[in-house]
């Protein structure tokens, strides 16, 4: 459960940002957050691999006792994150406007995406610090420290949003200095939870950046989190599609597009509550080379994650009409959001299964297969789907890109159910 409320603390905060630009904002200004967000989420969660991977290092090297690898896991996370925020941080004024204008046409919605979007980019290096906090307590099977970094962070948005957007009428840039301080927040007591969590040694550990050991591992690092890292490219750039190509059919439906995407994220970061947890279970029986213990740990995550995406499915359906007056009050955007219902209803119930074993294999340490499972079923279906969908039926609609993204988690969790046994055969020869 605090993995779950951990998750869940994220995407809420997203949804009340929506909620004060519903009530608070015009369509544009929703439309532009929906739009920006995900451009920024695609770029940060090509980062998320700091996360993911760490727990499976980390959780590997606890399987086997080693504690003090597990520090250097963390430092080398470390290491790589403050690499790449660097870059960022330069490249980032060029990279943002370059992607918006081939996103979006000219106009209102992508000045506001703009300027939203950059003033997140800057909170980019704090944002790398957590996720490599919250890998390793995940990977240590502690999820309580992650959610109160989570909560504070999730409440310290809820306020800052409600003052700059509710208070203030900064619209979209309001949202975006929110979500910029509330990351500030939470990557320094991520810092300080962390250093106070490390036993002595560990701390002895952690401040001997000479150390000859720390010079080695870099390989495997890089390599798994490689792969995780084009896995991710390939989704969020999907995800990036959806949101953004709203934009061509108007700002009515890219705001529901927005309010659809700020939903979905609900659900699948509710879902990779326990997929954080399979993760975790997996990594120590994987570390341990322990298959009963393997397989025992995948059959316990798996009918919890059922059972969230059968309710989250249920809430949706049942809901929707409570749910859309809560993020909005604009007429035309409500109906346009309730033309396209169906889909988002349907998303928890067609992926858990997908959100559930990609958590079995980070645990496992196998990216690869990730990445070719993902590749399947973005470069085999996804695209297909759309492409052949045009061409029939006279043209792109917003229906066939939502038709298409379902497709694709369905293939997405049958390519890795299919890909279970190898996964399995691996774990018996890591001893």
């Amino acid at each position: 459960m605090p993995a779950i409320a951990s998750n869940i603390a994220v995407p809420l905060a997203g949804l009340v940002d929506t909620a004060a630009l519903g009530h608070f904002a015009t369509a544009t200004d929703i439309g532009a957050v929906g739009l920006g967000a995900a451009v920024i989420s695609t770029l940060f969660w090509i980062f998320a691999f700091l996360r993911t991977g760490t727990t499976s290092l980390v959780g590997r090297s606890l399987g086997r006792a080693e504690l003090q690898g597990a520090v250097r896991h963390v430092q080398r996370a470390f290491g790589l994150a403050l690499a790449m925020a660097a870059v960022w941080l330069v490249v980032m004024w060029v990279v943002v406007p370059g992607i918006l204008h081939i996103l979006a046409p000219e106009g209102p919605a992508r000045d506001a995406a703009i300027a939203y979007t950059l003033i997140r980019g800057l909170s980019l290096p704090a944002l790398l610090m957590t996720l490599v906090v919250s890998g390793y307590f995940i990977g240590s099977k502690n999820t309580r420290i992650p959610l109160v970094i989570a909560t504070t962070q999730a409440l310290t948005n809820i306020v800052l949003d409600l003052i700059l957007v509710g208070g203030l009428g900064m619209g979209a840039q309001g949202a975006a200095w929110g979500t910029f301080g509330s990351e500030l927040v939470g990557a320094g007591l991520a810092l300080t939870l962390l250093w106070r969590h490390l036993s002595e040694s560990q701390r002895a550990t952690f401040r001997d950046w000479r150390d000859r050991t720390l010079r080695h591992g870099w390989g495997t690092l890089l390599k798994f989190n490689g792969a995780l890292m084009g896995r991710t490219a390939l989704l969020t750039g999907v995800v990036t599609f959806v949101a953004s190509v709203g934009s061509y059919f108007g700002p009515e439906v890219l705001a529901a597009n927005a309010i659809m995407l700020q939903l979905m994220n609900l659900a699948s970061y509710a879902l990779d509550g326990y997929a954080n947890a399979a993760e975790a279970l997996v990594a120590h029986s994987a570390g341990a080379g322990d298959v009963p213990q393997f397989h025992a740990a995948v059959i316990a995550t798996a009918i919890p994650m059922a059972v969230i995406g059968v309710g989250m499915t249920a809430v949706y359906w049942l809901g929707r009409g409570v749910i859309l007056t809560l993020l909005t009050d604009l007429p035309e955007v409500r109906a346009t959001a309730l033309e396209y219902w169906p889909w988002i209803a349907l998303l928890p119930l067609l992926s858990w299964g997908a959100y559930w074993l990609d958590g079995v294999f980070l645990g496992a340490g196998q990216a690869g297969l990730m990445f070719g499972a993902m590749a399947v079923s973005v470069l085999g279906v996804f695209l297909p789907m759309l492409l052949i969908g045009a061409m029939v039926g006279g043209g792109l609609t917003n229906g066939l890109v939502w038709t298409s993204f379902l497709a694709l988690n369905v293939v997405r969790q049958v390519s890795l159910g299919a890909l279970y046994p190898r996964l399995t055969r691996k774990v018996a020869l890591s001893v």
